[in-house]
């Protein structure tokens, strides 16, 4: 994460010297980070962000206080990794949001008396499939949507589930991918997109359910031929699609 980095006050030789001794400190609270969390993904910007508030500990403290520097920087360092989680955790919450407003929308097909085992297998497959794929999109949507260094941060961290998504969205016709531009990108309601598709609200609604469902057996296809190390299909943009 490069947060201020590039302005960074400098420091001097006895600040140096307090920095590089608390940095073993500082690591050990990111492995507790990690270890919690479980957001291995994000071990660089935690570490990032406790070196960024080493620095400002060190620029920040006076010995005049009684307190060691490893205790104020440890307050630094814990405070800068609980923002950077907490910021992180808004997108999780909105992607369960979507996959609850997917689930909603889910209809299950199966027959436990007539169904064969693999055929429930199936529609349950079916049904995950879609309440995930609607997580990727919000999540992907929000990324993609982020602006200045947070976005370029999103993008960077989810750029492998934004080029599935994009792959995904290559093998959708263009209203499939407008329904879904307008629900998980702009974020728009039901009803409004029924506005610009010129249909009702509950018309606009199945039709998203109808063309997720689709998505997910794109997202499924392609994971599926990319464990196969098959050809990959052509991706689809994500902006600059939804306008009308």
């Amino acid at each position: 994460m490069s947060r201020g980095d590039g302005t960074r006050r400098p420091l001097s030789p006895d600040q140096q010297a307090l920095v590089a001794h608390a940095v073993p400190l500082a690591e050990k609270l990111c492995d507790q980070f990690l270890r919690r969390t479980r957001a291995h993904y994000m071990a660089d910007d935690l570490r990032s962000a406790s070196l960024q508030a080493l620095h400002e500990a060190a620029l920040g403290y006076d010995p005049a206080r009684g307190v060691p520097f490893p205790v104020y920087a440890w307050r630094r360092v814990d405070g800068a990794l609980s923002d950077t989680l907490r910021q992180e955790s808004k997108h999780w919450r909105a992607a369960r949001e979507d996959g609850y407003d997917a689930a909603e929308a889910v209809h299950d097909a199966s027959d436990l008396l007539a169904d064969t085992d693999a055929e429930t297998t199936a529609h349950v497959d079916e049904m995950g499939d879609q309440v995930a794929s609607a997580a990727v999109l919000g999540l992907v949507g929000r990324a993609l949507a982020a602006p200045g260094e947070e976005g370029e941060r999103l993008r960077a961290t989810y750029d492998r589930a934004i080029r599935a998504v994009e792959a995904a969205m290559a093998r959708l016709t263009e209203e499939e991918r407008r329904v879904l531009l307008l629900h998980h990108v702009e974020e728009r309601t039901w009803q409004a997109i029924g506005d610009a598709l010129g249909c009702s609200e509950r018309t606009a609604k199945r039709r998203g359910a109808e063309a997720r469902k689709r998505f997910a057996a794109a997202l499924r296809a392609d994971r599926e031929r990319a464990q196969g190390d098959a050809p990959a299909p052509e991706r689809a943009g994500l902006s600059g699609a939804t306008s009308g």
